[in-house]
């Protein structure tokens, strides 16, 4: 009896076991095959673009510190890169010239993001018209902390004839850029907006001509002490004064 019941123990407990050991293996590849459960999938997504966002304002903030310290021609991407605490490889990751820490535009989001969905939404019109609606809405929703930084890179551009001209040798490149964006979102036609008429690519290259004047000169009257929602207001005068071109 002893033995039957030892026996008897002994297989209940086995037989016991075995579903739990047989559920743990199966969990375990479980979890293999569907690997890292969305959440930590998410958390780590936003974690690096936060790191990525990081390390980008970081390389930025101290190449412009060093070019104002000691000219843009005199400082290297390498000291940049040392001085910043990443290795040259990562600075060129993010910046793919010296000249982009100035020049350089993240497209990914912000304004850029926005204007791009504008203009795929947009219902016709001619980009000249376009721009004579979004203007006041660009400009309204401007804080004055995002205008330090412009300011602060157009005055480098502006003290530096290499930096100058690698500008305006970007017009035609943005100009492209914006050109095949607007003809993709819809086919153009006049909605009354200055210049209507005007093929594409010659409209776009007047606005992105205009927008650079137009900030360049709001930097020169920003020398004068100019900041905060005085900046701001500065903007408006001069875009002002811009739109008033584009509807001549």
């Amino acid at each position: 009896m002893a033995g039957d019941d030892a026996t008897s123990h002994g297989s209940t407990v086995s037989d016991a076991a075995a579903p739990a050991s047989s559920d743990a293996a199966d969990g375990r590849h479980r979890t293999s095959r569907r690997g890292v459960s969305v959440k930590a999938t998410v958390a780590r997504a936003r974690w690096q673009r936060r790191k990525k966002i990081a390390t980008r304002r970081a390389i930025r903030e101290t190449a412009l510190r060093l070019f104002d310290e000691y000219g843009y021609d005199t400082v290297t991407t390498q000291r940049i890169a040392d001085e910043a605490g990443v290795s040259a490889i990562t600075l060129f990751r993010y910046f793919p010239t010296k000249e982009d820490l100035v020049l350089g535009f993240a497209t990914d989001g912000g304004l850029f993001a926005d204007l791009r969905r504008e203009i795929g939404e947009r219902k016709g019109g001619s980009p000249i018209g376009f721009v004579r609606r979004m203007v006041p809405q660009v400009l309204g929703g401007l804080e004055p902390s995002q205008l330090g930084e412009l300011a602060h890179r157009l005055r480098i551009v502006r003290s530096d004839d290499g930096l100058r001209v690698a500008l305006y040798a970007r017009i035609p490149q943005w100009t492209d850029a914006v050109s095949e964006l607007w003809e993709r979102g819809g086919s153009m036609t006049d909605d009354g907006g200055a210049r209507a008429g005007f093929p594409v690519r010659l409209s776009v290259s007047f606005i992105i001509d205009c927008i650079i004047e137009s900030l360049l000169e709001w930097s020169r009257r920003c020398d004068d002490g100019v900041d905060g929602e005085n900046a701001v207001d500065v903007l408006v005068e001069v875009v002002s004064e811009a739109m008033e071109t584009l509807s001549r």
